[in-house]
């Protein structure tokens, strides 16, 4: 385990946009990270914050990230959580998409990151720096 007390969960489709927002957060703050798809069982006991990710299908986050929210809800309401999106959305259409899911999975800390979002200078969406840097404080 890694002297960070994060713990990145995610679960990602083919295109691969959520696990690179993952790899990327992960990387910036040493934190660790799982795959919902490869793992479902996670002990996340050791951890202070956890920060979930998913993709939307059909409105809706990813079922595996769904389920594993629902089935740990005891759990993440003792940590620090907080959820990032990856979505075709922004703008008004983005915030609506990203509060409903927030909601309908109980996590208020939300962000998210339109496919077709800015890039800084390092080629890094900008909402997806700048949500790291709110995990930093």
């Amino acid at each position: 385990m890694k002297t960070n007390d994060i713990a990145i969960i995610y679960s990602s489709s083919l295109g691969g946009h959520v696990a690179e927002a993952a790899g990327y957060i992960a990387k910036e703050l040493d934190a660790d990270i799982f795959d919902l798809k490869k793992q479902s069982k996670i002990n996340m006991s050791s951890y202070g914050r956890i920060i979930i990710g998913t993709g939307i299908h059909a409105g809706r986050p990813f079922g595996n990230v769904a389920s594993f929210v629902k089935d740990n809800k005891a759990v993440l309401e003792t940590k620090k959580t907080s959820l990032f999106i990856c979505c075709l959305y922004k703008g008004s259409r983005g915030d609506a998409q990203c509060e409903r899911v927030s909601r309908d999975l109980g996590i208020p800390d939300a962000s998210y990151f339109p496919d077709s979002g800015e890039r800084d200078e390092n080629g890094v969406k900008k909402e997806l720096a700048s949500f790291v840097q709110r995990m930093r404080s």
